[in-house]
């Protein structure tokens, strides 16, 4: 069918009609730093953070001096000094003036708005950084430096394919990036055997274990020594488990973080975040730049590195098909 004749539509009384657009901004882009915001907080007074680490000699079961004997100094292991390199994350957003008085849906000035959504992302890149394999880099006059993440810190509690490994540093910060493996599937058995690995290290069990959300599916798969029943009471309606946050391990209660920022990732982290801060140069601030023109120009820092106080207490699982 066909209009009538000389009809005024809606499609007539176009350039007359009002906008639509309700009062609102969404965005359901993940924004938690599972890891980071675990982490404490220290202060760096220097662009290359350093601390000391020390360890234990292995228990001696033949410790036994002869009634009498003459005294005889041992040999004493000095500390480790470690470090790491702070890492200057920015933002930097320029809005023009018109841009920031016009009216606008959901937002007041566009320089508050973006200042508030460039400053999550900032928290995002550094746990993003974090979890990454990046290596130390000190940085120069052209080169801008970066903190090592969490697969460069750790290397005695771990699980690599054939062929992969992971540099130990003994001192100062670690500058070699891990050597990729073979790739193998995530499995309860290799969990298993990297967390006996902590708790013989370090005595202790990493509160933590972050993954990939893929990852996080093949876990809840894990079938451990029990099986997933949920009893119904009275009218109530059934519940179908199909996943686990919770894994009870021979030597304590592990808390299973799923973490956006490492989809498609190859690593599984145990982490004991009592051992892990974030060290700040510089706290997350914001500084007006120099009018230059008809604009406000806004420079967002955070100046941080990585401090991982002994990675024993820590634990990876490397070379996993994503």
């Amino acid at each position: 069918m066909t209009q009538p004749a000389n009809l005024f539509d809606r499609y007539d009384v176009n350039p007359s009609v009002r906008e639509d657009l309700i009062d609102k901004i969404y965005n359901v882009t993940p924004e938690k730093t599972v890891v980071t915001s675990a982490f404490g907080k220290t202060t760096a007074t220097n662009t290359y953070h350093e601390w000391q680490r020390d360890l234990l000699a292995t228990p001696n079961k033949d410790n036994a001096l002869i009634d009498g004997d003459d005294f005889s100094a041992q040999a004493l292991v000095p500390t480790e000094r470690i470090g790491n390199y702070c890492q200057i994350f920015s933002k930097q957003p320029a809005v023009s003036r018109r841009a920031n008085i016009v009216k606008k849906a959901g937002m007041g000035t566009s320089m508050a708005y973006q200042k508030a959504k460039l400053l999550i992302e900032c928290r995002r890149d550094i746990e993003a950084s974090v979890l990454s394999a990046n290596p130390a880099v000190a940085g120069t006059s052209a080169v801008a430096s970066k903190s090592a993440g969490l697969a460069c810190f750790i290397y005695t509690n771990i699980s690599s394919g054939a062929t992969g490994s992971t540099p130990a540093h003994t001192s100062g910060a670690p500058l070699v990036a891990p050597t990729a493996g073979t790739a193998r599937a995530f499995t309860e058995a290799l969990l298993k055997t990297v967390l006996q690995l902590v708790f013989v290290n370090s005595s202790d069990i990493p509160e933590m274990v972050v993954m990939s959300p893929s990852h996080k599916a093949l876990f809840s798969a894990f079938t451990g020594i029990a099986v997933n029943r949920y009893q119904v009471k009275d009218n109530d309606q059934g519940h179908i488990i199909g996943g686990a946050d919770i894994y009870m391990s021979d030597f304590g209660q592990l808390t299973i973080v799923p973490s956006y920022v490492m989809a498609g990732a190859s690593t599984v982290y145990l982490i004991n975040p009592d051992y892990g801060s974030m060290s700040f140069l510089d706290g997350f601030r914001f500084e007006d730049m120099g009018k230059t023109g008809d604009s406000d120009k806004v420079l967002l820092t955070a100046d941080t590195a990585l401090q991982v106080d002994n990675e024993k207490a820590f634990g990876k699982i490397a070379d996993l098909t994503p």
